[in-house]
């Protein structure tokens, strides 16, 4: 409808009582004003129904490596692959060694090991671990064993806390490094602790990364303190070849 219609409609609508203040200039003017707010609400109706559908059809849009890279970003990450148990991984170290033990002396019967993460639990049959604190052993524990005198154990320790040589030759009869091919360092004690039999045996191996291992036999069970023999159940050769053992996982 033009202009020129509405104005002539309004005026035979209004023509027999006319208003004393009627204008048909300004009753145009607010039809007009009518309309163009309608065709504003209008087109804002149809732009935010425009927006909207773009939003649920752009992921569609997008190239198919792009939309994978928008996946990943906002995947969350997942946990690694859960790793072996620090118990268990104590555990299978001190089994390797007692089965290296088993090979050397085939005459040892009973031939097992209980290793734990960080320090020694006392008394020994205790099965809770106390939780580890900066500065105990990597691991320790017993290899058990028994000869044709009686059942004894083997002491190891494995620590990061470093290895001081004036303390562990102080007391010894014999002492001496032996360099290894690999570039570790495996030092030999003896001690006799004034008897003609050794009383103690131990070995101590140096890694280049800081890791000590220290393995030890004693004339008595070092488990328990019981078992007195006169000498030790295994020679300082044997410790040596089961520290030396490349079975044996210590790092």
């Amino acid at each position: 409808m033009s202009e020129q219609e509405i104005r002539e409609g309004m005026l035979l609508a209004v023509w027999d009582e006319p208003p004393l203040d009627f204008d048909p200039d300004t009753l145009i003017r607010r039809v007009e004003q009518k309309k163009s707010r309608r065709r504003a609400l209008v087109a804002v109706g149809v732009a935010t129904a425009v927006i909207a559908v773009a939003s649920f059809s752009l992921p569609g849009l997008l190239p198919r490596d792009h939309d994978t890279r928008l996946g990943a970003e906002v995947q969350t990450t997942t946990a690694a692959p859960p790793s072996v148990p620090t118990e268990r991984k104590a555990q299978r170290l001190g089994d390797k060694l007692a089965e290296s033990l088993q090979a050397q002396r085939k005459d040892l019967k009973d031939v097992y090991a209980s290793f734990t993460p960080g320090g020694f639990i006392y008394p020994p049959h205790t099965t809770s671990s106390p939780q580890k604190s900066f500065g105990d052993p990597e691991y320790t524990g017993y290899v058990y064993l028994t000869d044709m005198i009686g059942p004894t154990a083997l002491r190891v320790v494995v620590t990061k806390a470093g290895f001081n040589k004036q303390n562990f030759c102080g007391s010894a009869t014999v002492c001496r490094d032996l360099a290894q091919a690999d570039g570790t360092i495996v030092t030999e004690g003896e001690y006799f602790q004034g008897t003609t039999g050794l009383q103690q045996v131990e070995v101590t191996r140096r890694f280049e990364s800081g890791l000590v291992v220290q393995i030890g036999a004693y004339a008595y069970n070092p488990s328990n303190g019981s078992g007195r023999r006169q000498t030790v159940p295994v020679s300082v050769n044997v410790l040596t070849a089961l520290v030396m053992d490349s079975a044996v996982d210590w790092e």
